[in-house]
């Protein structure tokens, strides 16, 4: 079976994109295009291989999740070590000249002493055993309150929308301004305040982040586009790639933020309740 890399270079050329017009599409380097056929993929940024393969097998028509499945066997089977490595297997045998153990230099007139410092050895190993179970123990009971106590502050948080936000609120103000930064796209965000957020990004299904006062998430990379309702963003320092967000910061009710990589842009809009 050809490599999938070689796969994915085939479909490219029979359906006669060039690395060019790959390149301007998916806005990765074409030198990183030309590795990713070639399969040297050590020498693609590690955090965004993935992303890269997978916004190429998209841009071709490929099957993105195909692609990545085969990525994962590729990449663990040439990491297993080669015969060469499984060498020198046979070891000498020990050999013990005027090996003497301690208890060997202990006369019968210390016998007693010999079962005291056996006894004192077992009862050390006991009591550091019964030391780890009790720590083992705590810590799963710790771990089981914070996760029921996340799943209590979770069920406090409504999370917002589309149809949400046609029913119950208004717009009220829409911002749109070009990004400096380019894909792949990292979001990050640091909250003083309970927030929800419902996101969708790329081909990845929808899904839904929490963040409580003190907290912060680093949310999936992503390299076309983006879009995120946040309840609200009280209290929060949004980054984009390391640069700061400010427009969207601070304000008390629902709002729609989504990112785009062609032309690289963002766009916010405001939302107020009804009633």
């Amino acid at each position: 079976m050809a490599q999938f890399y070689k796969e994915l270079k085939e479909l490219r050329v029979s359906k006669e994109i060039s690395l060019e017009d790959l390149q301007s599409k998916t806005k990765i380097n074409i030198n990183y295009l030309n590795a990713i056929e070639e399969g040297n993929f050590e020498i693609l940024p590690t955090p965004y291989l993935r992303l890269f393969i997978r916004a190429y097998a998209l841009e071709i028509g490929g099957d993105a999740e195909r692609a990545l499945e085969q990525l994962d066997g590729f990449v663990g089977n040439s990491r297993q070590p080669g015969n060469s490595q499984i060498k020198n297997t046979e070891k000498e045998e020990p050999t013990y000249k005027n090996d003497f153990s301690f208890f060997s230099l202990l006369s019968d007139s210390n016998l007693k002493l010999r079962n005291d410092i056996l006894k004192v050895s077992l009862l050390s190993v006991l009591f550091i055993f019964s030391i780890l179970i009790i720590k083992k123990i705590f810590s799963n009971e710790i771990e089981q309150l914070e996760d029921e106590t996340f799943k209590v502050q979770q069920d406090q948080i409504k999370i917002i929308t589309e149809e949400d936000l046609l029913i119950n609120y208004a717009e009220d103000k829409f911002i749109e301004k070009s990004l400096s930064t380019t894909p792949p796209y990292f979001f990050s965000i640091n909250s003083d305040s309970k927030i929800g957020i419902l996101a969708e990004q790329d081909t990845l299904k929808p899904y839904t982040k929490f963040l409580y006062p003190g907290t912060e998430i680093n949310l999936e990379g992503f390299i076309s586009s983006a879009k995120f309702i946040f309840t609200n963003t009280n209290k929060i320092k949004a980054r984009l790639n390391g640069e700061e967000l400010s427009l969207i910061e601070n304000y008390p009710h629902p709002l729609k933020v989504i990112i785009r990589s062609s032309p690289p842009s963002i766009s916010v809009r405001l939302f107020t309740p009804l009633n």
